[in-house]
């Protein structure tokens, strides 16, 4: 299958499009018109695509193109392939999300579903009510098998490396800080050396136990560790936590900022090592023509979106 697509991976498939419109009009002028594009601009595509083909494909005759036998040849096979392109994105503009039905899995990250649980489920609630949310946690180095068992259609979270057979995006970037309550003995430190990780008790999510970490990476070749003392079951208890023991823990800062609304916590910078966080939405390939979950991620984006607009969000880094 590689080989049957290598030629188009070679192709500017815009070229395409320049090429049928010319096949139609016969004019570069009447082609600029049409597809909203300068003469030159059109002239540049054709020229593209001659030295792609290596064939003059059109051939200026007393002021209008004629097709060379290559041309009839390539627009016999383009023609049908751009109408059932187009037939298809029709159809998915047309998707009604109140007449969708289903259960999409959503994996996500402990601390983002606090932020984005309540105006996503609402959200849905009302556009699409017969699809069902199942938010699922997440946490930790990127686990491609519950993607590939169809446990779950989408997962956000922190993940540094996502396996080509996915499609990522990048959602959104932000600050990891330390968070503890107002009695802790380094409560009215602004920042945190590498050394204070050692001598602090910090405590974890529990699906964190044994396994790799953001953590493990980000320090990887400082000499140093995030030894975690306890876990615990999820972390909407850890504002709880944090108030009556001198436990700290770690959070992106918008969550931070979530919890303090409600709780007299005291956040520090981290290390720099430790500071800058992506979070990125992750899902299987088979899902990118599914309209339902195009949807829901378009859902997603948007609701990021406004959390970036709103400040409270930082725009993803450029790729």
């Amino acid at each position: 299958m590689d080989e049957e697509f290598s030629a188009l991976r070679r192709l500017d498939l815009n070229l395409l499009l320049t090429f049928d419109t010319l096949m139609a009009t016969r004019s570069a002028t009447q082609t600029a018109h049409a597809l909203h594009k300068t003469q030159p601009g059109v002239s540049r595509d054709l020229a593209k695509l001659r030295h792609a083909l290596g064939d003059a494909l059109l051939v200026a005759v007393r002021g209008r193109f004629v097709p060379t036998e290559r041309a009839l040849a390539l627009h016999a096979a383009v023609r049908p392939a751009l109408l059932s392109l187009g037939q298809a994105l029709t159809v998915a503009e047309s998707f009604d999300p109140a007449q969708a039905e289903g259960v999409v899995d959503i994996g996500i990250a402990a601390h983002f579903e606090l932020l984005l649980a309540g105006p996503l489920l609402q959200r849905l609630a009302q556009r699409a009510p017969r699809v069902v949310p199942k938010l699922h946690p997440v946490h930790g180095e990127f686990d491609p098998a519950d993607l590939d068992a169809e446990r779950q259609d989408i997962a956000i979270g922190l993940f540094a490396e996502v396996p080509a057979r996915f499609s990522e995006k990048p959602l959104f970037s932000d600050e990891r800080v330390a968070v503890m309550g107002p009695q802790h003995p380094l409560a009215g430190r602004r920042q945190l050396s590498l050394d204070d990780l050692e001598n602090i008790r910090w405590f974890a999510y529990t699906q964190m136990h044994g396994r790799r970490t953001n953590f493990d990476r980000a320090l990887k070749g400082t000499q140093r560790r995030m030894q975690f003392a306890a876990y615990i079951s999820g972390f909407g208890n850890s504002p709880h936590v944090l108030m009556e023991s001198d436990y700290a823990t770690t959070m992106p800062a918008f969550a931070a900022a979530l919890h303090r609304r409600h709780f007299p916590l005291v956040t520090c910078r981290l290390p720099a090592p430790l500071r800058e966080i992506t979070f990125r939405m992750a899902w299987p390939r088979r899902q990118d023509a599914s309209e339902l979950h195009r949807w829901v991620r378009a859902e997603i984006s948007q609701l990021v979106a406004g959390h970036i607009e709103s400040g409270l969000l930082k725009p993803p880094p450029r790729a």
